[in-house]
């Protein structure tokens, strides 16, 4: 089904019974509404979710895997609902399989063969963080804190728009009024933000810069009563001792896979 009308509210309904399981789902139908297609088979409490996105709306796909044009994201209770609802997986081209469980990839590998190219680790904590000197939570995106976050190709037009929706906000070190190091923190579902953007000038890297703004924005969400999401690359190691080292827990490892038509 598209995502729309009753459907969507239908499909929502259906992943907030475990959003922390079906987060990328969440996520991906928040910023791809109406440009990518959900099939979900339910048995009782049990269901298997398959969101098709088309990389057309994702410059992160569009660079890392271009020789697809889709990305199949699944996430499931049960293996014999993942092989119902694999059917609606396009057959005869490159794909993208994003991944979230073992069982799901013995059963995707069934029918499609799986070469691994990256995973991604998702971080959460349920500790009350303590805003760190010199971080403060900003809602402005100021030209320097743009180029800083178009280091990391992210778009600051769209964490703009999330900004002026009072969907997003900045966490900001400053020195004599120059940003040193800033993440951002977005609104994905409910009570679920995420924390990205994590970028510190090269000349001062090495300082827990980046720490005093990752604590500081969850921080921000603990005062909001809000749940974090931090989602990093498995290669990023200074990224994952950072979430570590500010109590964070991983819950959940998105796994890509191409599979060669």
């Amino acid at each position: 089904m598209r995502p729309g009308n009753t459907e969507i509210i239908r499909a929502h309904e259906i992943l907030r019974r475990d959003p922390l399981k079906n987060v990328v789902l969440l996520k991906f139908l928040d910023m791809a509404l109406g440009r990518s297609n959900l099939h979900q088979v339910v048995d009782g409490d049990d269901v298997a979710s398959l969101l098709l996105v088309d990389h057309r709306f994702s410059s992160f796909d569009q660079k890392a895997y271009s020789t697809a044009r889709v990305s199949v994201v699944i996430s499931s209770t049960r293996p014999e609902l993942t092989r119902e609802v694999l059917v609606f997986a396009p057959r005869g081209e490159p794909l993208i399989f994003k991944l979230t469980d073992e069982a799901d990839r013995l059963v995707v590998a069934e029918e499609f063969p799986l070469k691994r190219r990256t995973a991604y680790h998702s971080y959460t904590s349920s500790r009350f963080a303590v805003a760190a000197p010199g971080a403060d939570v900003e809602f402005a995106l100021s030209d320097a804190l743009s180029r800083m976050f178009m280091a990391q190709d992210h778009d600051p037009e769209w964490l703009g728009s999330m900004i002026g929706r009072n969907r997003a906000f900045i966490s900001v070190v400053k020195e004599d009024s120059q940003p040193l190091s800033a993440c951002f923190a977005f609104h994905i579902d409910g009570a679920i933000w995420e924390i990205g953007g994590v970028y510190t000038i090269p000349t001062r890297r090495g300082e827990g810069l980046g720490s005093r703004a990752v604590r500081t924005a969850l921080a921000e969400l603990a005062r909001r009563r809000c749940v974090p999401r931090y989602h990093v690359a498995e290669e990023n190691t200074a990224s994952i001792r950072l979430a570590e080292s500010l109590g964070m827990t991983r819950f959940l490892t998105l796994t890509h896979y191409l599979s060669e038509a």
